[in-house]
């Protein structure tokens, strides 16, 4: 550590907790020359090795509560739970503050430097059109949030984002410039040797949740239809499926396994298992922001796999373009069940060589993301 720069890394959610934390776990231990303290709010502590929770969440819980808490905030309130948290940050030594700019933690950003920190924010989704707006709780919130989140990407020293399509959005948007920055993948190395299956079936594996139940309907429905007329059995593999979803898998029984969260190692082996992989943006207008401007954290995951992927989203979004771009797979702009059907045979029947996830890998999630982020952070600590 002697001449390490000391970075303080504040996420409004465990170390532990889905694809965000997935990202900044990919990256940490190669960023040579500086120390990151990872401090975090949660429920509880998480017990996730260095890592420090400093508190519980600034908001959510019940509904009454929660928005009285979440308009405050967003209105530019210092309530105590902000100040509280901002204070435990710069209780730790630090030569600069990396902040997750998700939900809260864009808040505490702005608070940061308002105090003069010197602060990196890493913004994974946009908060008021990418999140709040796809909503229920918070949709009527976003008007409220945009003005308060655009003041803190302007007040923070540099920034990241997490696809091209997020860096085109704010420069277009807002006349703001930063990095695009991945997880880092080093190496693609040989999946383990998938589970034994019963002959006769056409298996579709996903991991993690899904974003809009009526899309997944229809792509099982498609699935089922194609199942059929192949004279298979259709199985779809469900790799940590969020509960508010499980609702649309009893609706077609015998079809979906629902699997628990897996390690990614595990979570690969049995998805390699699969004839093809499935990953979806919602069709709504209101996640347009969203799905031009997110890239999902399993897509890493799936190079892994080494299985045709079929994208199943609207045009222009960061997903179908590194599928296409890349000829991972296939995608499907439509909801229509002989379309996405169609989509299915294709992924199917087209056979994708190692080489063409192994380029996706380097060109996508290789060292380079590394190198951009230490270079980010040698500038804030400058």
């Amino acid at each position: 550590m002697n001449g390490a720069k000391r970075v303080v890394l504040f996420t409004p959610y465990s170390p532990r907790q889905g694809g965000g934390a997935a990202n900044l776990r990919s990256l940490i231990p190669h960023l040579d020359g500086f120390h990151v303290d990872w401090l975090y709010t949660a429920a509880h502590d998480q017990g996730f090795p260095g890592a420090i929770c400093v508190g519980p969440p600034m908001a959510g819980g019940s509904l009454a509560h929660d928005l009285g808490r979440t308009v405050a905030l967003w209105s530019r309130v210092p309530t105590r739970r902000l100040r509280a948290t901002v204070a435990a940050l710069r209780a730790h030594p630090a030569d600069g503050y990396w902040v997750v700019g998700h939900n809260e933690g864009v808040l505490v950003a702005r608070a940061l430097a308002r105090l003069g920190a010197p602060v990196h924010l890493t913004i994974q989704d946009d908060v008021p059109d990418g999140m709040m707006a796809r909503s229920t709780r918070y949709r009527y919130l976003a008007a409220l949030a945009r003005p308060t989140y655009y003041a803190a990407l302007r007040q923070v020293r540099s920034l990241d984002f997490t696809s091209d399509g997020m860096k085109r959005y704010y420069a277009a948007a807002l006349g703001l410039d930063g990095e695009v920055i991945h997880p880092f993948v080093p190496a693609l190395l040989p999946p383990a040797a998938p589970p034994a299956r019963p002959p006769g079936q056409l298996v579709v594996g996903h991991l993690g949740t899904i974003y809009a139940a009526a899309e997944w309907r229809a792509f099982l429905a498609a699935l089922v239809g194609l199942a059929r007329r192949r004279g298979l059995v259709p199985r779809m593999i469900m790799v940590g499926l969020a509960a508010k979803y499980r609702a649309v898998a009893a609706e077609f029984p015998g079809v979906v396994e629902l699997v628990a969260d897996l390690p990614e190692d595990e979570a690969v082996a049995r998805l390699a298992a699969a004839d093809v992989l499935y990953a979806m943006y919602p069709f709504d207008a209101r996640a347009d922001v969203f799905r031009r401007t997110s890239l999902p954290t399993k897509l890493s995951s799936y190079l892994r796999c080494r299985r045709p992927i079929v994208a199943h989203a609207p045009r222009d979004t960061s997903l179908g373009d590194i599928v296409e771009r890349y000829g991972l797979g296939q995608k499907c702009d439509s909801l229509s069940p002989p379309a996405i059907e169609a989509a299915i045979a294709a992924a199917l029947d087209a056979s994708v060589p190692d080489a063409r996830f192994e380029t996706a890998r380097e060109e996508v999630y290789g060292r380079v993301n590394v190198r951009r982020m230490a270079a980010c952070l040698t500038a804030l600590c400058a």
